[in-house]
């Protein structure tokens, strides 16, 4: 939008930018301002505004002066150039005003609510406090990825049905999943290999399997992540999808293919974001056992 809005001006004949405005606009409705006042008004840092002023001052929109009370002191004010585009700019403004509360009478939530949240919040918190208990908090939320251990069956279960059912909605029964029933005998005892991500408390949070189907094929299995550790602030299923990748190519497979249910989204905007392309399920080998009654979306992935 500030790009925008500065095109905007330059067609308009103005080399105005609009992240001056701010700075300017203070100036035009009250006058001569000391750098320091400036920076507190805008609550912008002492800095930002040298930086602001030396740019406008460059391109003649205001000018630094020492102050009369306080010749340690400097104060910026508009130049006779400034005054006379005056009139111009508060036309667009009126413009730009307008244009903005179409958008944000067009959106469902609203923004400037959320902004206006967002600072109180800032306001009183400190965000460098907020910033180290929240670094402590994910050292607490420490995840733990190893391979299937036994004890972790009815947990795994609870986990996936949780969420295919209670989410989705798909009516499965873990007697109705090759896998899911008895994982040892499916992953372990198979030498098919299913990792599990536990927190803190040894709770499983997450899961992913490769199963062989033969020397160049293998499957994506029972990728699947609690709701409250999905995100790229854990990076969860990223970390469970390269130990999947990197066992794949020691295990010199060619492809790695997968089946996931046409109503998850989310899963599969992942596996498209990380090279998985859709293909029918003829192309499948007749190994490859496809859990039946749901509708069901095929991928392949090129090692």
């Amino acid at each position: 939008m500030m790009k925008s809005v500065s095109e905007i001006y330059r067609n308009s004949g103005l080399d105005f930018e609009s992240k001056w405005f701010p700075l300017f606009y203070l100036l035009s409705k009250e006058g001569e301002k000391g750098i320091m006042e400036i920076a507190e008004i805008l609550h912008i840092s002492h800095p930002g505004v040298i930086q602001l002023a030396k740019e406008m001052e460059k391109a003649g929109w205001i000018v630094s002066e020492k102050s009369e009370n306080d010749a340690r002191k400097r104060n910026l004010k508009l130049t006779e150039k400034a005054w006379q585009s005056l009139p111009q700019l508060e036309e667009m403004w009126v413009s730009f005003r307008e244009n903005n509360a179409k958008i944000i009478r067009s959106s469902k939530q609203n923004i400037l609510l959320a902004l206006e949240e967002i600072e109180q919040f800032l306001d009183n918190n400190d965000f460098k406090k907020q910033y180290y208990d929240t670094f402590e908090e994910m050292k607490e939320n420490t995840i733990e990825i190893k391979i299937f251990e036994e004890k972790y069956q009815q947990q795994v279960e609870d986990m996936v049905l949780s969420i295919q059912n209670g989410e989705f909605n798909l009516g499965l029964t873990a007697q109705r999943q090759p896998d899911l029933h008895n994982l040892k005998a499916f992953y372990n005892d198979k030498g098919n290999w299913l990792w599990t991500a536990t927190n803190k408390n040894d709770e499983v949070v997450g899961t992913i399997g490769l199963e062989k189907l033969n020397d160049e094929q293998a499957v994506l299995r029972k990728m699947f992540i609690k709701k409250e550790y999905r995100g790229k602030t854990l990076g969860l299923a990223t970390k469970l999808f390269e130990i999947l990748i990197e066992e794949a190519k020691k295990q010199q497979f060619k492809e790695i293919l997968l089946d996931t249910p046409l109503v998850t989204h989310a899963a599969h905007r992942f596996y498209e974001r990380n090279g998985f392309e859709q293909i029918s399920s003829d192309l499948v080998p007749d190994n490859y056992i496809l859990p039946k009654g749901i509708d069901l979306k095929i991928y392949r992935l090129a090692l």
